[in-house]
């Protein structure tokens, strides 16, 4: 796949391709602010889940960060996503910390 084409559909092992391309591109810096991200969001998600006034509290920014995971990349917003997914789980089922 040519870095510029982004129209051609690939399947699995294309996009196993493009991940690993785009995480040999970066440093050690940007994977770093990356895992902060990801954190940040995980634990917006655990407010949101606590009550209405913590999830009002935690909409404004978490709606944020989907929306600069969404216009980044596909990979950023799915770990987004994940990240959030996993949040929720262990909050509701008590093995997260809040």
């Amino acid at each position: 796949m040519v870095d510029g084409d982004r129209t051609r559909g690939g399947g699995p092992a294309e996009a196993v391709y493009v991940l690993g391309q785009e995480m040999r591109r970066r440093n050690a810096s940007t994977l770093a602010m990356d895992v902060l991200y990801l954190f940040t969001t995980a634990f917006l998600a655990t407010l949101a889940v606590q009550g209405v006034r913590p999830a009002i509290v935690a909409a404004l920014p978490l709606l944020t960060f989907l929306y600069f995971a969404w216009r980044s990349t596909t990979a950023f917003l799915v770990a987004n996503l994940l990240a959030i997914a996993l949040a929720v789980i262990a909050t509701a089922t008590g093995i997260g910390p809040l």
